[in-house]
Order: C-alpha cells, then sequence, then structure tokens
C-alpha cells in the first residue's frame, strides 16, 4: 500500500534522507478508487484500525498485526479505511529497491510476494516488526544523511532476505503439492519470473530461455493455460503500470518509458493505444478530468 506524493501527505509523520524515508501513515490523504503512487517499495505494519485496499485487482484487508509488503509494479487501489486506521511505515525509492530486489534469487518468495503482499504475523513477530521500525525512526533521527542512508539500505537488504529465508523454510516444511504436469510447471514458472522481470525485460524470448523452451512454444502454453499469450501477458500487465504511473505521478511518458525500460517512448506509446484506444496523454487527461 503505497501514499501519495509527499505533500499530500501529514508532513510530520515522515522523516527521510535521499532514498529511503520511514514514518506512520493514516488513511486521510488516499483518494478512495484512485491507485496510489509507487517509489519503489513499501513496508507497512498497522498498529490500529483497518484498511480496505485492492491489489492488482484482488481485495486486501490490512488489520492490527498485519504487515504489507508492496512494490512499485503492483496496482494499489485504497476502498476504505477506518477513521482510527494507523501504519507504521517505511519505503525505498525506485533505485535503492531495484539494487536490493536482485539480491534476491528465491523464485518463491517472488511469487508468495504477488499472491500474499499483506499477511497476518504472530505475536512474537509483531514485537519484532515495531522494534524494526524504532530501530529506523531512530536512524533517520539521529544520525548524519550519509550514514542514515547506509544503515537504511542495509536495514531494507536484511529485512527481504530474512523474509525470502522465511518463505523457503515455511514452504519447505509445508510441502508442496506435485506437478499436475509439465504445462502446469512452464505456466507457474513463468508467471513469476514476469512478476520480477516484466518492467526490465518485455520480450517472449527472454523468459523462454529461462525455462529452456521456445518462444513460440511458451506463447502456445500460455494461450491455452491463461487464455493470452505470453506477449499479450507481459503488455497487460504493463498496460496496468503506466496506468497507475499516469494517474498518480507527473511523470512524462519519457520518464514512465525510461522506469519501464523502453528505449524509444513512441514505442511504448504504440502499445498502449493498441491495448487501450487512446494514447498515454490522453488516458492523463481523461482520469484527472474525470477525478475533479
Amino acid at each position: 500500500m503505497f501514499f501519495l506524493p509527499l505533500h499530500n501527505m501529514e508532513r510530520e509523520d515522515e522523516n527521510r534522507c535521499r532514498s529511503h524515508s520511514v514514518g506512520t501513515v493514516s488513511g486521510k490523504a488516499w483518494r478512495t478508487g484512485h491507485p496510489l503512487s509507487v517509489r519503489g517499495c513499501r513496508i507497512m505494519f498497522c498498529e490500529r484500525g483497518e484498511a480496505e485496499f485492492t491489489i492488482n485487482s484482488r481485495r486486501f484487508t490490512m488489520t492490527r498485526g498485519c504487515m504489507a509488503l508492496l512494490v512499485f509494479d503492483m496496482v494499489v487501489v485504497p476502498m476504505r479505511t477506518s477513521d482510527d486506521f494507523r501504519s507504521l511505515s517505511a519505503e525505498m525509492d525506485f533505485d535503492a529497491s531495484q539494487d536490493i530486489f536482485f539480491l534476491v534469487t528465491s523464485n518463491r518468495f517472488w511469487d508468495c510476494l504477488y499472491t500474499y503482499p499483506v499477511f497476518k504475523l504472530s505475536a512474537a513477530l509483531r514485537v519484532r516488526a515495531q522494534d524494526w521500525f524504532a530501530l529506523l525512526q531512530w536512524t533517520i533521527d539521529t544520525l548524519s544523511k550519509v550514514t542514515a542512508e547506509k544503515v537504511m539500505r542495509n536495514e531494507m537488504e536484511n529485512f527481504m532476505l530474512v523474509m525470502a529465508e522465511q518463505v523457503e523454510s515455511r514452504l519447505g516444511m509445508l510441502g508442496t503439492n506435485p506437478p499436475k504436469n509439465r504445462a502446469w510447471v512452464i505456466v507457474n514458472e513463468f508467471l513469476g519470473l514476469v512478476n520480477r522481470y516484466y518492467t526490465r525485460r518485455h520480450e517472449v524470448a527472454f523468459y523462454a530461455e529461462k525455462l529452456n523452451i521456445s518462444p513460440n512454444y511458451l506463447n502456445i502454453v500460455a494461450k491455452r493455460n491463461l487464455g493470452v499469450t505470453a506477449k499479450e501477458y507481459i503488455n497487460n500487465q504493463l498496460e496496468l503500470v503506466v496506468k497507475m504511473l499516469l494517474d498518480t505521478t507527473d511523470l512524462s511518458v519519457k520518464e514512465i518509458a525510461e522506469r519501464l525500460h523502453y528505449n524509444d517512448p513512441s514505442y511504448l506509446c504504440r502499445i498502449f493505444r493498441k491495448q487501450t484506444g487512446v494514447s498515454p496523454i490522453q488516458y492523463r487527461n481523461i482520469q484527472r478530468n474525470t477525478g475533479r
């Protein structure tokens, strides 16, 4: 669950260094029904109240003791918050989060993250979480910006690595159901890879190589099991992110193209128009006029 830009937030509740921030948040600044802006990665821990929102079109409820681990390519839309909702929050910007994401090589972790971005902590882990947020707050409040930047990065990196190990440990203890068939395995591995790489790699050949199959076969398997080809699925995911960035930020089309690793902004515009029937600028204008 990500924040609106800082000027729409309660300034006294957040402190930040160059690429990290920590503080508290309520739902008062959120526009119900509108996607929240995404800097990079946000970790939230609900202290009281509840908030309902959709993440990539699936509904979640965050209540006391829940943690949310959300990244920039998730489309997060607040639907309702209680008057007493309050959450601790720590955030990394896009560049810092990408550096750390490359260190987490567990595909199980990424699959779990996109399936269960909101999860309940045990009583013991709730205490640990509150202590961790307190440490982050002390770091920002007390240390120099240069030192705070390094400490925050290390703490965020440690958090992601610990979470990845916990997921691997839990899945190992629970065991996994045997796969139904080869196509089932391919599709599920493809979805996990797309969740991790699609903002940087848009070509089917990249995923096919990772899966040791041909691009044509990957398209066939995806079409049979997902109802769309692999390329269509990748483009659908990109469309969601482009819409979110157009609706919640002031990034230019060129800047959005750069963030999504398109060398030619006009190519991104052509794909977006083909997907939606309008250009990116037309879409932004429609959304902003509708929101008035």
